[in-house]
């Protein structure tokens, strides 16, 4: 059994400006977005919790998800004690040490959809990632941005599932101007990888990737975040996927 991996448009702009400070307490309020989540996280699901049980339970995963959100640096991809972590073994106490992580990678995965990503389209990239698809070096300026996207950022994902890792539109811009030395042999990811290159391109977005998401629970949140749906001229996009 393989892994199945996915990129997506994303609005970093958003994420950094409105998502990021929600995840840390500085603004809004993750209290019902984080009830609704439960509904679905939990086994078994939550309307066998009595109304005090439940946002005893919705209370406290708020405070966890903030105070690890709280441990990252200004990318949000950094931890400085997992920075320090030199094997797998030390890396599996780690994450099994802090407090609410899965619910926090669970949680993380599901309010980036919520807010500032797009299910549909996506590129479905299989057990690999991006880089493989294209004859290039990494020694390229676009080979290097695009085996970025591809490295797993384990602080998201170490079980396996979730965010891997994103790219903002400020290194898009750098990858589309050096997307003549992205050569292919006409494989169909490749070629719906430089569609939407396009287009995040033309949108200021830049891309976000996953591994093994709970699909279901994302596609059926609301979509259209990045880019209007008259915008798409669905003629011209060979190799996206818009529905399961």
């Amino acid at each position: 059994m393989g892994y199945w991996r996915t990129l997506h448009l994303f609005d970093d702009r958003k994420f950094y400006t409105e998502t990021v400070p929600a995840l840390k307490g500085e603004k809004g309020d993750l209290t019902d977005d984080c009830r609704e989540f439960l509904k679905t996280h939990v086994v078994g699901g939550t309307l066998h919790l009595s109304k005090e049980k439940l946002e005893k339970l919705v209370n406290k995963t708020v405070e966890k998800i903030i105070s690890i959100s709280n441990s990252l640096d200004k990318t949000f991809k950094v931890n400085n004690l997992h920075q320090k972590v030199v094997n797998t073994n030390d890396e599996m106490a780690f994450f099994n040490n802090l407090e609410g992580y899965y619910d926090f990678t669970r949680f993380f995965e599901y309010y980036i959809f919520k807010t500032c990503a797009d299910f549909f389209p996506h590129i479905g990239l299989g057990k690999g990632g991006v880089f493989r698809n294209f004859k290039i070096s990494e020694k390229k300026l676009s080979g290097a941005i695009i085996e970025e996207l591809d490295d797993w950022n384990n602080f998201f994902c170490f079980h396996g599932m979730g965010i891997t890792n994103w790219m903002s539109h400020d290194d898009l811009q750098y990858l589309y101007l050096d997307k003549d030395n992205l050569k292919h042999d006409g494989n169909e990811i490749a070629t719906a990888f430089l569609t939407l290159l396009e287009v995040a391109y033309t949108y200021e977005l830049g891309f976000i990737m996953g591994v093994d998401m709970r699909d279901e629970i994302l596609q059926s949140l609301p979509d259209h975040k990045t880019v209007r749906p008259d915008l798409w001229n669905l003629q011209n996009l060979p190799g996206l996927i818009w529905s399961m």
